[in-house]
């Protein structure tokens, strides 16, 4: 299906379309069943009950701190390629990806695990470093069927798909990490 993809046919981007609007929905689905379980869980375990303010500001900071931690990821990663003497154009840029990907990944994880630590809540790290882990392989899966090779939109998707697709690339380790992080939930 990808390499349907690549070559552009319309057969395989209306394909496209209706995986994404799938996993859109499924992801959305398995959200609203996550929260709701571990409501009912929390309920009965005297856990902390989920506040949905909280649980957006984690995936909404945890978002943007991602962004920004992949930005800056891959600036300080294309320089130490540079410091180094990388001549290949390829190596540099891959270089510079898998920089961003670990800062934007630290940069998920911690902004998930301080917003839902604020006040007299935790949760466990590790499961929302793993969480985020999970986030980023189903946003580099999205990402490899929607995006070219050097991350810019496919020719020819319309404008809606484009920002759809950014955005749950953009979104989907952010929501990884806050499920990670509120399945652990406890008060100190």
């Amino acid at each position: 299906m990808i390499a349907a993809l690549r070559h552009g046919g319309a057969r395989a981007r209306a394909h496209a379309r209706a995986l994404l609007a799938a996993l859109a929905t499924l992801a959305a689905l398995a959200t609203l069943g996550a929260l709701a379980s571990t409501t009912l869980a929390a309920q009965e375990l005297g856990k902390p009950r989920l506040d949905a303010v909280r649980v957006a500001g984690e995936a909404f900071g945890g978002a943007y701190a991602g962004i920004g931690g992949f930005v800056l990821g891959r600036y300080v990663g294309n320089g130490i390629a540079d410091l180094v003497g990388v001549e290949s154009e390829v190596t540099r840029r891959r270089t510079g990806y898998a920089a961003g990907m670990l800062v934007g990944g630290a940069a998920t994880a911690g902004a998930v695990y301080l917003i839902g630590s604020m006040g007299n809540e935790a949760g466990d790290f590790n499961a929302t470093a793993l969480g985020t882990g999970v986030g980023f392989v189903a946003a580099v899966g999205i990402a490899q069927m929607f995006l070219d090779p050097d991350g810019r939109p496919r020719a020819g998707m319309s404008t809606r798909m484009r920002w759809t697709a950014i955005n749950i690339v953009a979104l989907l380790p952010a929501i990884g990490a806050t499920i990670g992080f509120n399945s652990t939930r406890r008060f100190q």
